[in-house]
């Protein structure tokens, strides 16, 4: 190959021979330098030999690279070879090395800006299609920010528990500001800040699973035992039932309401057991009158579970105006369908003079006085939707509708006999029957 001393205008007039795919002016100065043209482009390259074959290297566009500084670049390229090193390798090698850098700084910068404010709007972002909506209100709750109008009365939102963390940076937080924090929050609102530690412990290990936040976050912070010791124990609600006694005075009263819609809504919860949000859910298309069975949106069974549609509830439903497709509908709701019956609920309780039950302490009442009619703890649970917790439960027991039916129908039977509602299937027409014309208990 011929060589000749690289200069600027020597350069300028290389250029590629027609019909060619690529040609090469050769450096006489540094012997592994050229000047390769192709169609529209002059580049220098380096060419020389490792372990036995011909390598070749693209430094630079001719408008990139002066001459002497592709001299310089190819001096280096040889001394790399000569030290039995390929330059492709170490090329690549150092493009790692920078990127690795880049990535380290990027990380560092991130522990300085992001907030827990931020990765928790994410983490509800990723939740909102699995959780339900009352999981969903708690979380926003726990965690708002405070100051806004109440939507009763004159006075403003407090801030949530979790509020004073979410205004921290996810680098500041550690075992010691969670133990202050929970100490501090206990002390007004104990049941708050047990709840708001258990959401806050899955959220950050969630935190620690994401590849955007996993270099942040230490998740031994919320698996301190000095932290677990300030957090309050929970609290039984083991009280937060209706006694027998009191089924009279609380049927009185929910019969009573001028609501029939809450008022069969209320009723349905305590002789399904459902839960306030399963309930409240229910359409009509999930109804069945003709074989006596509802489908329940279930937060265990993802494809939901069927209970019996019992005589007295079935009566109570097929009474209801059917304005849209909810069973249990609203029209003042923005949703269609109930959304609020606690307030009645404790108006109801307050008529009949009895002490606070919430609305999932119904649910408890249906568990209690099931054992009333001795009915199966597995039937139970099952009509409740709770999860099995034996084996036999979970692979070899399959109970059919019909089974559930029968004590569903001897629980619905019982349960109106204690609170005096006389009831006929074949009379649509219900009335309340005083205590004395109750038969004794056996």
């Amino acid at each position: 190959m011929s060589r000749t001393n690289l200069t600027a205008g020597r350069i300028s007039k290389f250029t590629l021979p027609a019909g060619a795919e690529q040609a090469f002016l050769w450096d006489s100065d540094t012997k592994t330098l050229a000047v390769r043209a192709t169609a529209g482009a002059k580049a220098y390259i380096f060419q020389s030999r490792f372990n036995g074959k011909s390598l070749r290297v693209t430094i630079g566009s001719i408008k990139d690279w002066s001459i002497d500084r592709a001299r310089e670049e190819a001096r280096r390229l040889q001394t790399l070879i000569d030290q039995n090193q390929d330059p492709r390798q170490v090329a690549a090698a150092s493009i790692a090395a920078a990127e690795e850098t880049r990535e380290i700084v990027a990380a560092e910068l991130r522990r300085q800006v992001v907030t827990v404010a931020d990765a928790w709007t994410a983490y509800l972002a990723h939740h909102k299609k699995r959780w339900g909506g009352r999981h969903m209100a708690d979380h926003l709750n726990l965690s708002q920010a405070g100051g806004a109008p109440r939507k009763r009365g004159n006075k403003l939102t407090v801030a949530g528990v979790l509020r004073p963390l979410l205004n921290m940076r996810m680098a500041d937080i550690s075992a010691a500001v969670l133990i202050d924090w929970q100490a501090k929050e206990a002390e007004s609102r104990a049941n708050n800040a047990r709840q708001g530690f258990e959401m806050f412990r899955a959220f950050w290990r969630w935190c620690a699973s994401r590849p955007e936040y996993a270099a942040i976050v230490d998740t031994a912070a919320v698996e301190n035992k000095d932290l677990r010791a300030e957090v309050p124990s929970r609290k039984s609600k083991k009280f937060d039932v209706l006694e027998r006694a009191q089924l009279p005075a609380w049927f009185a009263a929910v019969r009573g309401l001028s609501n029939p819609v809450i008022s069969a809504y209320l009723q349905g919860l305590l002789l399904t057991g459902a839960r306030r949000e399963e309930l409240a859910g229910l359409r009509w298309e999930d109804v069945d009158f003709k074989w006596g069975n509802i489908w329940v949106k279930d937060k265990v069974a993802e494809e939901g579970r069927k209970i019996p549609l019992t005589p007295y509830l079935a009566c109570l439903l097929a009474n209801l105006p059917r304005r849209n497709q909810w069973v249990f509908s609203s029209p003042a709701a923005a949703t269609g369908r109930l959304a609020e019956p606690r307030i009645t609920h404790n108006r109801a309780l307050s008529v009949a003079g009895l002490s606070h039950v919430t609305l999932h302490g119904l649910r408890r009442t249906f568990a209690s006085i099931a054992e009333w009619v001795e009915m199966p703890r597995g039937i139970v649970a099952q009509i409740m939707g709770h999860a099995p917790n034996a084996t036999a439960e979970k692979h070899y027991i399959n109970r059919p509708l019909e089974l559930l039916a029968v004590w569903h129908g001897k629980y619905e039977a019982w349960i109106l006999e204690q609170a005096g509602v006389e009831f006929e299937q074949s009379q649509p027409k219900l009335k309340v029957v005083t205590s004395h014309s109750k038969k004794a208990i056996l």
